[in-house]
């Protein structure tokens, strides 16, 4: 991988007074306080978590209470993951994350989704074309590959990443560690965009995302630089906690 530049003393992320707030929220059964909230909803494709069950529940139990909710299939990251497998047919890949879409579209309507007007499905397309998100991601780029200490922390993340879900044994390895760096990049910048810049600040997931909980918890001034933003609303309910 790339050795970290030097750094940029305007994205200082110096740990302050002022903790990331982001957190987990309320305790199991306790979901009255999502009546009224916007939600951002990531699935990944091929994560077998997400069962017809969890989907009934997503729609009966999240979607339900909220003021709108977005359910979105991240396309673009399941890409980077058959990538990162040494996967290189890009048309069989786009086919099989087609289908996979589809089936999870399906799922959602089976469990009763479009009974809610308030709750919709989107993908990578969504943000895709958005210069709000280019930039962001441009700008989160350059602030974690000038800053050692953040750089740091994004290699620990790719070594314990390609640790848990393997790598391809035939590709070289700093290829293999690009990649997954840049699959842990683009999702922190989706979930920045999507809470931050976009506005729906509950996150709901399976269980939380490391670099991205890292930044919010260490380095809220990266947070708010990269944003704008004097004020950090991002909140995070764990899917995990209300099983």
């Amino acid at each position: 991988m790339i050795k970290p530049e030097s750094s940029d003393p305007s994205m200082s992320s110096s740990v302050t007074s002022d903790v990331a707030e982001m957190q987990s929220i309320g305790s199991p059964g306790e979901l009255a306080f999502l009546k009224g909230k916007r939600l951002f909803i990531p699935i990944s494709l091929g994560n077998h978590y997400y069962s017809s069950n969890v989907m009934r529940r997503l729609v009966k139990d999240f979607v339900a209470q909220s003021d709108q909710a977005i359910i979105f299939l991240c396309d673009r990251l399941r890409l980077l993951s058959y990538l990162i497998r040494g996967k290189r047919d890009l048309e069989g890949i786009n086919f099989s994350i087609s289908k996979q879409m589809d089936q999870i579209v399906a799922a959602l309507k089976n469990v009763g989704l479009e009974l809610y007007s308030n709750g919709r499905v989107e993908n990578w397309s969504f943000c895709q074309n958005d210069g709000r998100y280019a930039q962001l991601l441009s700008n989160l780029t350059h602030a974690v590959r000038h800053d050692p200490v953040l750089w740091a922390e994004l290699e620990a993340n790719v070594r314990r990443a390609l640790r848990v879900h393997g790598a391809s044994a035939e590709m070289d390895g700093v290829e293999c560690a690009h990649l997954q760096a840049e699959y842990i990049i683009e999702e922190t910048a989706l979930s920045v965009y999507m809470t931050e810049i976009v506005g729906f600040n509950f996150e709901v997931y399976r269980r939380g995302l490391g670099f991205v909980d890292y930044l919010y918890d260490y380095h809220p001034l990266t947070i708010k630089s990269l944003t704008g933003k004097s004020i950090l609303h991002k909140r995070f309910v764990s899917l995990e906690n209300y099983g």
